[in-house]
């Protein structure tokens, strides 16, 4: 049973405008819909969900000195790329980028694209957009860059970009981030766009997605998600890539402190 049902943002062909990204298949700027749909607590589940199989997979993954003292977060990234080498099994892993997100009560979604609001509030704010970080034509690419041409890597090796996501303040009440089970999202519903930050995907609605989140998730609780896989080119079905979005919780939104999160993308060699 759904632990609660809520509205996401899915890309339409008539909508209400999200400003600065823009569709590659006409060039017109990207139209979201809201749709209420249910999301189950990772924490209910009778089996944890697998990397490999699902696409994500939670864990506990405590960090001394999250959101401490000035240059933690390379020290975070270092030391979380590190452990995710092991725990995918991957022969290097290395940053590609952090970003951290602090959500205001005012805080509008279009501002993580409006450089003169983004510029007002402490970070950025959550994106309640179904979405998909890079596409699969340059994401390759972008692995190798994070690894330097010194390395030697090439694209006919596996290679994979996966991110980490944890609250530095918890729990999170307000705006939580939903999960896809990548086996639901099928690869007709991708909608490929372009925005300042790069090109990915936003996801049309389909009642087969199956959403999940961690509720009251912890500093010490990470999501682990695949965002890219380049052994994994499917025609028809499991996409191979884990759609997500910040959502807001009606019941719970003015409660708790405001959502603050990091979230880390990482290079894969196998």
């Amino acid at each position: 049973m759904a632990d609660l049902r809520a509205d996401l943002n899915f890309a339409c062909a008539s909508g209400f405008l999200f400003p600065f990204v823009t569709r590659i298949d006409n060039g017109e700027p990207l139209q979201l819909k809201a749709h209420k749909v249910p999301i189950y607590d990772l924490r209910k589940e009778e089996r944890r969900p697998e990397l490999d199989v699902e696409g994500f997979t939670w864990t506990s993954l405590p960090f001394d000195g999250l959101d401490g003292e000035e240059g933690w977060e390379e020290r975070y990234a270092k030391e979380t790329c590190e452990w995710l080498k092991d725990f995918a099994g991957a022969k290097a892993c290395v940053p590609i980028n952090t970003q951290i997100r602090r959500r205001t009560c005012d805080g509008q979604m279009n501002a993580n694209y409006e450089e003169e609001t983004a510029q007002k509030v402490l970070g950025m704010q959550p994106v309640p957009a179904v979405h998909v970080d890079i596409n699969r034509e340059r994401a390759s690419a972008r692995v190798l860059t994070a690894f330097g041409p010194e390395s030697g890597y090439s694209t006919s090796q596996r290679v994979a970009i996966i991110n980490v996501w944890r609250p530095l303040k918890g729990p999170v009440m307000d705006a939580p981030l939903a999960v896809c089970d990548a086996r639901t999202l099928e690869p007709a519903d991708m909608d490929r766009t372009t925005d300042k930050y790069g090109g990915g995907y936003f996801i049309q609605y389909n009642p087969a997605m199956k959403w999940t989140y961690i509720r009251d998730q912890m500093p010490d609780e990470i999501l682990i998600f695949r965002q890219y896989d380049s052994t994994l080119q499917p025609k028809t079905g499991d996409a191979a890539c884990v759609a997500h979005t910040a959502f807001i919780d009606e019941e719970r939104k003015d409660m708790g402190i405001p959502r603050q999160s990091i979230e880390l993308r990482c290079a894969l060699v196998y």
